[in-house]
């Protein structure tokens, strides 16, 4: 054996042992340190919804609805505590009210035509302001002593079951022996994991059709209205259901449920769950030590390792969509098993070869309601376009987090597309010219494929992956990208 062959074998066993070691150490019987701790949790506990599912098929589609919220509250009150759950149908009642009168003064001409609008973007805007905050509120020690020890049953999952399980429930603080979890801060850890930024949405969607009088008021009843906001596979993290949708498959899931989506559908919820393997085996253990440690964002300089300078972005987001894509095959799964046809969230995103191709693929269902209901309003492609798309993304960062960092992450996604829109429509005009140089070198480079769409693609993947060192790293994002271009340049200076 020659010593290239020699390096193959030894690089193929070493690929081998980094996949298979894993695996092997996994405790498979450990359902509560395992399973429960580092698996079910995040985006997975929507797990927990599937012992309801044998129970809410057994609702006739007359009683489908009531049984969606019954099983919905059960769920809520489970994982995020019977609280959380008692304010979750509180929220809903209130903003079925709001919404029908919302309804009504929306088709009132004798009042200022922005104002209705302005009053629903104030009622979602101000409970979503309202879930990112509460977080800094505190219950009254005693108070909240009290409920800790004498009924836990309002309290998440975590609480009740780990005292305060860090990745499921945040990581605020470690609780001593005796000491109470603060109640708010426990159920609103974090309004992209609970729900909450997702009703904001579902509210935006649903208010904007009832300015534009799309939903028949024999369809706008509360249960209706309940039933879309407690179906618990999509209720944390989506996919964003349109209401219409949403009731024509509540009206027909009956009629397409058969023990022959039975397999595929429990196929599609394995197949979500092994992303979460996955993303445990291979990439939490190098955001734990070697991202989450502090060094990338906060001290780059100290990476010795150039290569993992600059794809340690890329397992960041990975492993981002590994849990929710995952995530969402959970629920499209539990979604077959009732006959429900939930919508697709990704469409294969990282063959994207544009920006704008890549915003149809990921997160699909956010991305067309914020076509539909931000960026259309604001002017769309009839004026405006490059200013319409910067404010677009700029209220997306914001509905990630209030933070600066996610406002400077939506603009700069922003600046990205209006350049790409730029881009495309100055390739048009040069493939609508008969003659000139820069034509004729464009038909030719054409004709070079795949390599235009190889480097379409690769461009696109630099760009989208390399902004979200804003969206993870914040100020950071300076110091990392700094750090990607000085060492380069001092190796080229230096020789």
């Amino acid at each position: 054996m020659d010593a290239a062959t020699a390096d193959i074998s030894q690089l193929v066993a070493g690929l081998w042992d980094f996949v298979r070691q894993p695996i092997v150490d996994t405790p498979w019987a450990d359902w509560r340190g395992f399973w429960l701790g580092q698996i079910l949790d995040d985006r997975y506990v929507v797990c927990y919804f599937l012992p309801l599912v044998p129970l809410l098929m057994l609702f006739s589609r007359r009683h489908l609805r009531i049984g969606i919220v019954l099983t919905g509250l059960a769920f809520l009150a489970y994982v995020f505590g019977a609280a959380y759950a008692a304010l979750w149908l509180a929220m809903g009642a209130t903003f079925y009210r709001i919404s029908e009168r919302f309804a009504i003064e929306a088709r009132r001409t004798d009042v200022l035509q922005w104002g209705p609008p302005l009053a629903g973007i104030a009622a979602v805007g101000g409970w979503y302001l309202l879930g990112m905050l509460i977080h800094r509120v505190d219950l009254p020690a005693g108070l909240n002593a009290w409920l800790y020890q004498h009924a836990q049953w309002v309290f998440p999952l975590g609480v009740r079951e780990w005292g305060w399980e860090p990745r499921i429930f945040g990581q605020f603080f470690k609780l001593e022996t005796g000491q109470a979890a603060p109640l708010i801060k426990a159920v609103f850890w974090n309004p992209h994991n609970i729900g909450v930024a997702y009703f904001a949405m579902r509210m935006l969607h649903y208010f904007s059709e009832l300015k534009r009088d799309t939903i028949p008021r024999q369809r706008r009843s509360l249960l209706n209205f309940l039933a879309y906001i407690c179906y618990a596979p999509g209720l944390m993290q989506g996919p964003l259901e349109r209401f219409d949708r949403f009731q024509d498959e509540m009206d027909t899931c009956h009629q397409r449920r058969s023990w022959r989506n039975v397999p595929p559908a429990l196929a599609r919820i394995a197949w979500g769950l092994s992303k979460g393997l996955i993303a445990t085996w291979y990439f939490v253990p190098v955001l734990t030590s070697k991202i989450g440690g502090g060094d990338y964002y906060g001290h780059p300089e100290r990476i010795s390792s150039y290569a993992f300078l600059y794809f340690g972005i890329y397992i960041q987001i990975f492993w981002l969509y590994l849990e929710f894509s995952g995530y969402c095959d959970v629920s499209a799964g539990i979604a077959r098993l009732l006959g429900y046809r939930q919508v697709e969230n990704f469409n294969w995103p990282w063959i994207a070869t544009s920006l704008r191709d890549f915003w149809r693929r990921w997160h699909i269902s956010l991305s067309f309601l914020i076509r539909d209901y931000i960026y259309i309003p604001l002017g769309g492609n009839r004026r405006h376009v490059s200013l319409n798309l910067i404010v677009t993304f700029a209220l997306v960062g914001v509905w990630h987090a209030l933070a600066f960092q996610m406002l400077a992450w939506g603009v700069v996604m922003g600046l990205m597309i209006v350049i790409n829109q730029h881009w495309v429509r100055w390739m048009k005009q040069l493939d609508e010219r008969p003659t000139g140089r820069l034509p004729v070198i464009r038909r030719a480079f054409i004709k070079l494929r795949p390599l235009p769409q190889i480097l379409s693609w690769a461009i696109t993947m630099h760009f989208f992956v390399h902004s979200l060192l804003i969206f993870f790293g914040g100020s950071g994002a300076l110091r990392v990208t700094w750090e990607l271009i000085r060492r380069p340049l001092e190796t080229l200076l230096g020789s």
